[in-house]
């Protein structure tokens, strides 16, 4: 790919090689940790992790992915929460849920994050003023490989491991991940870990 002209056919063929393995790498990551995960054995390197600045970073994230789409972010987060965790593991699981309410947004929609610590727990709320998931769907959507139609057939990139893949993660943290509320205009996505960590 380097050594390609560049704006040749080559480089254009190269890119989207380059493009199609990189999905292949993360898709097979992803069955790999749930096949951990199925087994009993995700690997948890747990440290110190600032959860404000990881969901800051994850947002910033977020306001790229949703450029064209013109959405507006919404933060309410404390100063700094600090969890033990595995850091990479917690990335992959929060950054699905900012992409996913990113994915099923309206355009010009918002995205509500908001992170509170209470009685040895931190909850995370994630919203986003989507279409909503229909009755049906809902008992489905931590499914692998099941994925909801987006608003006006629009078609959304992915394989349907994301969810999957985030609860897992999040009850290897001894913690839960679930729909907390959907209706058109605005859903909820509820994450929900021990603080601090055990």
């Amino acid at each position: 790919l380097q050594a390609a002209a560049p704006g040749s056919k080559e480089q254009q063929t190269f890119g989207a090689l380059l493009e199609e393995t990189q999905r292949l790498k993360r898709i097979i990551r992803s069955l790999l940790l749930l096949a951990q995960a199925d087994a009993g054995r995700l690997p948890l390197v747990r440290q110190p992790v600032n959860l404000t600045e990881m969901l800051q970073g994850i947002i910033e994230d977020a306001k790229i992915l949703a450029e064209e789409t013109k959405l507006h972010f919404e933060a309410e987060l404390p100063a700094a929460v600090i969890l033990s965790a595995d850091r990479a593991l917690l990335h992959t699981a929060l950054f699905n849920l900012l992409v996913n309410a990113v994915k099923y947004n309206e355009p010009g929609g918002r995205v509500r994050v908001a992170l509170t610590t209470q009685a040895g727990w931190v909850t995370l709320m994630v919203g986003n003023s989507g279409s909503g998931i229909a009755p049906a769907e809902q008992p489905k959507i931590f499914d692998r490989f099941h994925r909801v139609a987006a608003a006006h057939g629009r078609e959304v990139e992915g394989i349907g491991l994301g969810l999957s893949l985030a609860r897992e993660i999040v009850r290897a943290h001894g913690g839960e991940l679930s729909l907390r509320e959907s209706v058109p205009g605005w859903t909820v996505f509820q994450l929900q870990l021990p603080f601090p960590a055990e």
